[in-house]
């Protein structure tokens, strides 16, 4: 009977992890969309997307660490390496980032749901060079998700 009782738990902490690393992505409480305006660029970056690509952006005034830990527990925190970690602003503040992972996969390259935890929010970025022009910049938290619904 002990036995049985062993096994059935083992079954029952397997189940309940597997849901928690298949819950998908989650509005933060709170945050608002951010609806861009049309442009010939917008146009242009959402027609490049993949079929089925759905890409929307959200912000809230709540701190990252705040929007980080509602976030750990409904994905995996995930990294890009090639991302530097500490990068800043012309005016010295950090931007700070962090990848959530919704789907059980195992990187972004093959996640078809995941997000992006970021502040302050930054609405485009131009290269002079190798100098990145800043445009736009929120102090705000800004929560970007990619959701693939074809792959």
């Amino acid at each position: 009977m002990q036995n049985f009782t062993l096994r059935g738990m083992g079954v029952m902490v397997l189940a309940v992890t597997t849901l928690v690393a298949a819950q998908s992505f989650k509005v933060y409480p709170g945050a608002k969309k951010l609806v861009s305006p049309e442009t010939k660029e917008s146009k242009e970056a959402s027609a490049s997307l993949p079929a089925g690509t759905e890409i929307n952006s959200y912000l809230t005034d709540d701190s990252f660490e705040k929007v980080v830990a509602f976030y750990k527990g409904l994905g995996k925190e995930s990294s890009l390496p090639f991302m530097k970690k500490g990068e800043k602003l012309p005016n010295g503040q950090e931007i700070k980032r962090t990848w959530f992972i919704f789907d059980g996969a195992e990187d972004i390259s093959t996640s078809t749901n995941w997000a992006m935890v970021q502040r302050p929010y930054i609405g485009s970025v131009e290269m002079k060079g190798t100098t990145p022009q800043y445009h736009d910049i929120r102090d705000v938290t800004a929560i970007t998700v990619e959701k693939v619904t074809t792959k």
